[in-house]
């Protein structure tokens, strides 16, 4: 289906269904980072891993209501190990950034459209395909 004419649900319940159980473990927290691995990747070179990043709000007096937004940011990186013996970081990255006035119900509404983006069927040929039609 094309971008064009693409749905997402409103008020709708995202789940991650069947897999395999994956165990992170946290390498600990530095500054507003925390980074997660895969215990069972024991090779270090294609360790996958999770970063996860706060910035709280500041204030700023050019922001629209005196504080700059909260960000909450979450890279994925699986490095590959190609045919040529170099080694590659494939990523994903999460992001989600409101202002301090906003409600839980406005961020979770924001937190499930982000989730479509990565799990409807009208938005994930996009990144799969690289066509944006």
């Amino acid at each position: 289906m094309s971008l064009s004419a693409a749905t997402t649900l409103s008020g709708s319940t995202i789940a991650g269904t069947g897999g395999t159980t994956v165990n992170w473990s946290s390498l600990g927290i530095s500054g507003n980072k925390n980074i997660i691995v895969v215990t069972a990747d024991t090779d270090l070179r294609v360790r996958r891993q999770v970063e996860v990043s706060v910035k709280t709000p500041t204030p700023q007096a050019s922001a629209p209501n005196g504080y700059t937004q909260a960000r909450i940011s979450g890279i994925y990186k699986k490095p590959k190990l190609l045919a040529n013996g170099k080694i590659t970081v494939n990523t994903v990255k999460v992001e989600v950034a409101y202002d301090v006035e906003c409600t839980p119900t406005e961020i979770q509404d924001m937190l499930d459209v982000g989730a479509h983006l990565l799990f409807d069927g009208d938005f994930t040929p996009v990144f799969k395909t690289l066509n944006l039609s």
